[in-house]
């Protein structure tokens, strides 16, 4: 007689009972082999973002966090365009004057800067333009605007 059907056929189980026993085994087993799904194939089931919310020739300060909600962009074979939206405990100022600093670097030219309590700057660069502006959203933080797109002259 089977391991199984002595189990079965006890009397330390109520007559009727086997099936509940069995059930929770099988459970158990396929518990057992779902946690056990190798790591690759773990990281195939995550979805990657289509969108890289990032323009790579203009510099963002590390202390800015992303607004996804707020973002959007638009990106073909030809052109990357879109808004992008940050916040971050930065003083308007020193985002500015990072701005300045850093878009020239990237090869951007400042074309002109409104500052006051809030700042407006805009760069271009041969066929692109970008709008940064920078709002106050209180207790030294800020949030930063930044457009980017083609320019038609």
């Amino acid at each position: 007689m089977s391991f199984w059907r002595k189990m079965m056929n006890s009397r330390s189980y109520p007559r009727g009972c086997w099936h509940i026993a069995l059930a929770g085994a099988l459970v158990l087993v396929a518990l057992i082999g779902c946690a056990r799904t190798p790591e690759a194939e773990r990281s195939e089931m995550i979805p990657t973002p289509a969108i890289s919310y990032r323009f790579e020739d203009v510099p963002i300060p590390r202390s800015l966090v992303i607004e996804k909600k707020e973002s959007f962009i638009y990106e073909s074979e030809a052109i990357k365009t879109g808004i992008l939206v940050y916040t971050g405990k930065v003083k308007v100022g020193d985002l500015a004057q990072f701005f300045k600093e850093n878009m020239i670097i990237h090869g951007w030219t400042l074309v002109n800067n409104f500052q006051r309590d809030d700042a407006l700057l805009t760069f271009n660069k041969p066929g692109w333009g970008c709008v940064i502006t920078i709002r106050p959203t209180g207790m030294e933080r800020s949030e930063v605007e930044v457009r980017v797109g083609p320019v038609e002259f």
